[in-house]
């Protein structure tokens, strides 16, 4: 089961952030289709897709767009509400299950 909430701390472009936090987030919304991986990968450092990502998930589902997400704020409860429950056995990767419990869209069509 998807963890409802995870941030530690506050998470904007004027903040510190905490390593776990981004790599959840960036995760989270990599598996909503908001994250796009650079060629670099997924690391704990925040970057600018993961921004714009909050952005437009912000957008998207009728929040305040600021790129912030709080520990239990709108932004992340709306995330965590629509978090995947499933991971991939093959790639790791989180998903929702719909089209295997056990493999991600991804590694499904491989």
């Amino acid at each position: 089961m998807a963890t409802r909430y995870w941030l530690k701390k506050t998470l904007g472009t004027s903040y510190p952030a905490d390593p776990s936090d981004v790599l959840n987030t960036k995760r989270r919304l990599q598996s909503q289709g908001y994250y796009d991986e650079p060629e670099y990968g997924i690391t704990e450092y925040p970057d600018t897709p993961m921004f714009e990502g909050i952005k437009r998930f912000q957008k998207d589902n009728g929040l305040r767009v600021d790129g912030l997400m709080r520990p239990k704020g709108p932004t992340e409860t709306q995330l965590a509400a629509r978090s995947p429950r499933y991971t991939c056995s093959r790639c790791g990767a989180l998903h929702g299950g719909v089209f295997s419990p056990s493999l991600c869209h991804r590694c499904w069509v491989k």
